[in-house]
């Protein structure tokens, strides 16, 4: 996980060599681990680490102070905030200081005074001093869309934010050393990049053992974490687990969800939002501007892939869950759709995969752009293009061959798209049929199979 976290710390890093004052916001998606990245930054620098509490601005200056002192205090008896900063810098004379503090927005949540004592604090002492604040938090939806207006005009003293991001699948694949490829890309389908979830798998057990143990089990942190983070973030989860549950199973437009709740589709569309602030959802788009009239507009998806694991199998089922041993539950409720729900996240494993041979200089190309094209006959899985127009199209098929037919298809796809492509990418974790095979080794073929073997060693 250290390669890929080089580049947020090179982040950090660029700030911390400038010698200049500043306050940095870093936040990302509460399973997505940060401390490691933070307690690299901080490694062999002078260092404040603070982890606020959901208590009072009173009850949290008084435990910041208690983590602060060794001796008696010298404060006085209702201290500020400002004090605390003193406090904590001591006699640190010129030396450059780093301020870590956790979970900030619990401060500015119960502080009117904070920012702006922490911002006075900073322009005061960091003429004499660096200080570098880092304010972190895993709210996602909090610091992308409440924290301005509740900082207001402070907000401007912020420097500069880095969403920590879960990491792709090539980092699952060199964290769990000993899992077969199948399993990784079913493992990754389940607890994608969320690396705080990586933990509770064991790449000694099979994919369907990892569910049993660490998920299906109800004494096992997994099997209630999908709720957690709902309750953890959510109010009204009866509304929310419904929309959950139906786009589990399919209904992916507003008007597919409002037939299968009932809910109005003005209330339905506010929901919604509020799922994709949180990263739990998001509205796909389709690349590129050609072929509007062709493409399927306003798809909705569950974008955390414990939450769409979660709803998909478990939910609907839980009272069987309750009566009936773990494998069993898996052979009935999981097994027979666990390789249709892992196609889809196949998906952005290939598209990872194209990614990586640019940056190796393998790809035809340098990319300007990428996405998905969803269309109302049919879906083209990746493409990528260049800024001069050059086109690679991507079809991704996991556990099913690839056929002349299926080529077919995608071509069809992208008439109606209105895109040519220069090269086509093949994906099969099951293979190619003899026509596909013998196309792609014509002189001239822009065809590209990458099987299981690539897939594997890619």
């Amino acid at each position: 996980m250290e390669e890929i976290r080089k580049i947020d710390l090179a982040f950090l890093n660029r700030y911390y060599d400038s010698g200049r004052s500043n306050i940095l916001v870093v936040y990302g998606h509460r399973n997505v681990e940060q401390n490691s990245l933070l307690f690299k930054f901080i490694e062999n620098r002078r260092s404040v680490f603070y982890t606020a509490r959901s208590v009072s601005s009173r009850e949290q200056i008084k435990l910041w102070e208690k983590e602060l002192m060794e001796t008696k205090s010298s404060l006085s008896e209702n201290p500020t905030y400002t004090e605390i900063f003193d406090l904590a810098i001591g006699s640190a004379g010129r030396n450059p200081v780093i301020f870590v503090i956790k979970n900030f927005e619990y401060i500015i949540k119960s502080s009117d005074s904070f920012m702006k004592e922490l911002v006075g604090f900073v322009e005061k002492n960091g003429k004499y001093r660096q200080i570098l604040v880092l304010l972190v938090s895993s709210d996602v939806s909090w610091v992308e869309n409440n924290m301005v207006q509740s900082l207001g005009s402070l907000s401007t003293s912020l420097a500069g934010f880095r969403k920590i991001k879960p990491l792709p699948f090539s980092e699952m694949r060199s964290y769990f050393k000993n899992m077969p490829y199948r399993d990784a890309v079913l493992t990754y389908s389940v607890l994608g990049g969320q690396t705080l979830l990586w933990r509770y798998f064991d790449d000694s057990l099979s994919f369907k053992e990892n569910v049993c143990k660490n998920i299906l089990d109800p004494g096992s942190f997994l099997y209630g974490e999908a709720l957690r983070l709902t309750e953890y973030s959510l109010r009204e989860t009866s509304v929310y687990h419904t929309l959950l549950s139906e786009m589990a199973k399919g209904a992916n437009k507003l008007n597919d969800i409002y037939h299968a709740t009932g809910f109005s589709r003005a209330k339905i569309s506010v929901y919604l939002k509020t799922l994709i602030h949180h990263d739990f959802a998001y509205k796909a788009y389709s690349f590129g501007n050609a072929g509007r009239e062709n493409v399927m507009k306003g798809v909705y998806k569950i974008l955390d892939p414990l939450l769409d694991f979660y709803f998909r199998f478990i939910f609907p089922n839980e009272s069987s869950l309750l009566q009936m041993p773990a494998d069993k539950f898996y052979d009935i409720f999981i097994s027979a759709g666990i390789q249709n729900y892992a196609g889809e996240h196949f998906k952005s494993v290939c598209r990872e995969y194209i990614l990586r041979l640019e940056e190796r200089g393998l790809f035809p190309f340098e990319i300007g752009d990428e996405g998905e094209w969803i269309g109302k006959e049919g879906t083209i899985d990746i493409i990528a293009q260049s800024d001069m127009g050059d086109t690679a199209l991507g079809l991704c098929s996991w556990q099913k061959q690839i056929t002349h037919a299926d080529l077919d298809r995608l071509e069809y796809c992208a008439k109606k798209a209105r895109l040519e492509g220069d090269v086509i990418y093949l994906f099969s974790t099951a293979g190619f049929d003899d026509w596909i095979v013998d196309a792609s080794l014509k002189p001239g073929s822009k065809l590209k199979l990458i099987g299981i073997d690539e897939l594997t060693n890619g």
